[in-house]
């Protein structure tokens, strides 16, 4: 089946805080000829992960999504390198784990295995070694609870491992971490490395080609680069409407390739929350259209098939250092003719409805649901009807009860139940300062990222 994911962590033997772990870390990556440097030049990066009063570091890199191999041999060089043991653990089904532990010289010194872990690795599996596990016992845990937790039945491998955690010192978040989680918070450390005294040409990475050409190219339409790691561009229109553009790595069609999609959505600033300072794939339930899809939705003949493979993803040889800039140039015009251009016809409230109503982000019928009263978590501008013509909205919903018209018996509930609704004049007000609470959050967090809030009209 392969790994559902690997993660690592490093044995805190001296009990170091915070900053002298780092500065360990990074004097050890210093002794091995690296050198701390900004994400654009790095050659090899890392996330460490801190838990309080855990005696491991979870440490996480993207290298590692490719496969467990990997990151069991960066786990015994880190524990060489640091000179403290190093485990590497992997999931590699949903009932079976494996825990690679490495020595302070790198060398294997014991693997566990939790779960159904037979039908991988046969049944001559040795006993875990009491004299190694027994120094990472936390205070109060026993050799017994030790192999009790790890010899139990679980239907999902992860509980086994969380439960395995505490007894050996370590916070049962970082057992789990991996690259791939969410790493927005204080415990997550990035750490970027080149070699020391390299004279390579600096690669140009795909957030950096991103933010450089469309940054430049858009700059005159008002999208602004975000500031922070991720590739966000952003224009504001009227203090309410976002037109934001991202960018997301795709799977080539071949190995020596690699690929891209440049992705474009439409919010307001009347959504629940606005998170530009966070993975772009975070966003992925409104900022998912990609540059075919603004064709498709600007277009009433027939579609240009070859046209919309190719604006789907993007294609680049990774080997030849002008491919990249190249395909982006091609990306940025056809960006410009089909998602810009839509865009710029979507600078109204009534418009962003009708874009909201086409891609599935609102319902044309929503109804009261607490301060939401739209059909899905992720339907976060349903409220901006408050902020149009709803009245117009009430008259015609109004005209199908009457009439009844050709529709379900559900829908024409769902349409009595939002009349009745739109009759609260007194929870409308209720709705309408919500949006305005949710509107200074929004804008604060806008203005936090370098986004500069100020009426444009039309773009």
């Amino acid at each position: 089946m392969g790994n559902f994911f690997t993660s690592s962590q490093i044995f805190n033997g001296e009990g170091l805080d915070k900053q002298q772990f780092i500065d360990k870390f990074c004097k050890a990556m210093s002794d091995n000829g690296y050198t701390v440097c900004d994400s654009d030049e790095s050659e090899m990066s890392y996330i460490l992960r801190f838990a309080e009063k855990s005696k491991w570091v979870a440490i996480a890199s993207e290298l590692y999504g490719e496969g467990g191999r990997t990151a069991q041999s960066d786990a015994g060089r880190i524990a060489k390198m640091l000179g403290t043991y190093c485990m590497n653990n992997e999931v590699i089904d949903s009932d079976c784990a494996a825990m690679f532990l490495y020595s302070k010289i790198g060398k294997s010194a014991d693997m566990l295995l939790m779960g159904r872990y037979d039908d991988y690795f046969g049944d001559d599996i040795p006993e875990p070694k009491e004299k190694i596990w027994t120094q990472f016992l936390s205070d109060g845990s026993t050799w017994e609870q030790f192999t009790k937790t790890l010899g139990g039945e679980y239907v999902f491998v992860e509980d086994g491992l969380a439960q395995l955690a505490p007894v050996i010192g370590m916070d049962s978040s970082n057992l789990l971490f991996s690259a791939e989680d969410d790493i927005d918070d204080e415990s997550a450390v990035f750490l970027d490395f080149k070699k020391a005294g390299a004279k390579k040409e600096k690669k140009l990475t795909l957030n950096t080609a991103f933010k450089q050409i469309f940054g430049d190219g858009l700059k005159v339409q008002g999208f602004q680069v975000v500031k922070g790691r991720y590739p966000y561009l952003v224009r504001v229109i009227n203090d309410e409407i976002l037109h934001v553009i991202s960018i997301r790595p795709r799977q080539a069609e071949y190995p020596e390739d690699k690929a891209f999609s440049i992705l474009g959505g439409i919010a307001t600033v009347y959504r629940k929350s606005i998170d530009l300072d966070t993975d772009p794939m975070e966003n992925y339930h409104w900022l998912r259209n990609d540059v075919a899809s603004f064709y498709l939705y600007s277009i009433d003949s027939e579609p240009d098939r070859r046209l919309v493979s190719i604006m789907s993803k993007f294609n680049y040889f990774s080997e030849v250092p002008k491919s990249l800039p190249c395909v982006m140039e091609e990306a940025l015009e056809y960006a410009k003719k089909y998602m810009i251009s839509y865009m710029n016809e979507t600078n109204t409230l009534e418009k962003c409805i009708d874009y909201f109503v086409r891609t599935k982000l609102i319902s044309t019928a929503p109804i009261k649901s607490g301060l939401n009263f739209t059909s899905g978590d992720f339907y976060d501008d349903g409220l901006i009807y408050l902020k149009t013509n709803y009245k117009h909205h009430k008259e015609k919903w109004e005209e199908i009860i009457e009439r009844k018209k050709d529709i379900s018996e559900e829908k024409y509930n769902r349409v009595k139940e939002f009349y009745k609704f739109f009759s609260d004049d007194e929870y409308i007000q209720g709705l309408a300062n919500e949006l305005e609470r949710r509107k200074q959050k929004n804008l604060l967090a806008l203005e936090n990222i370098g986004i500069k809030i100020s009426p444009s009209g039309k773009p």
